[in-house]
């Protein structure tokens, strides 16, 4: 029982150890690659993560964009008709609610919400879907307002 002990002991020491230098990048310092592997085949992403573009929009770092990149599509349109953007509005729109309940409103009856159409009252995801999620240029606001009417 003892030997068998320490096996298990040695065995486990050795697994610990052994793998220190081989992580999935190829190398041991701590240094994030600019071009990542991903996947099960550990494959380099080429040219766009739509993952990382996505965020880039949304922290407002990638400005001034006018469609989505077309190796893209799919991404947005899995996201916005998917789990996650549901998920991502309730978040939205628990933490508005939760910031209207915390005003101090005088409660005299002259308090007044104001909302944008805009993705504020109106889903506009019907509209994206139509039109590629943002993969086609297009006059927004004339088309937009066509869609609303």
């Amino acid at each position: 029982m003892k030997i068998f002990l320490i096996f298990i002991f040695v065995t486990l020491l050795a697994t610990c150890h052994g793998n220190v230098l081989n992580n999935e990048h190829g190398s041991s310092n701590k240094i994030f690659p600019l071009r990542v592997k991903t996947g099960s085949g550990g494959h380099y992403i080429q040219e766009v993560s739509c993952s990382s573009w996505r965020l880039g929009v949304e922290a407002h770092n990638v400005i001034n964009w006018k469609t989505v990149p077309i190796e893209c599509e799919k991404y947005v349109g899995n996201y916005m008709l998917g789990d996650q953007y549901r998920a991502d509005s309730k978040v939205v729109n628990r933490e508005g609610y939760f910031y209207a309940k915390s005003l101090n409103l005088s409660r005299d009856g002259k308090d007044i919400w104001v909302f944008d159409i805009d993705e504020t009252s109106l889903s506009n995801l019907p509209y994206y879907a139509k039109h590629g999620f943002g993969l086609r240029h297009m006059y927004y606001y004339v088309a937009i307002y066509s869609y609303v009417i």
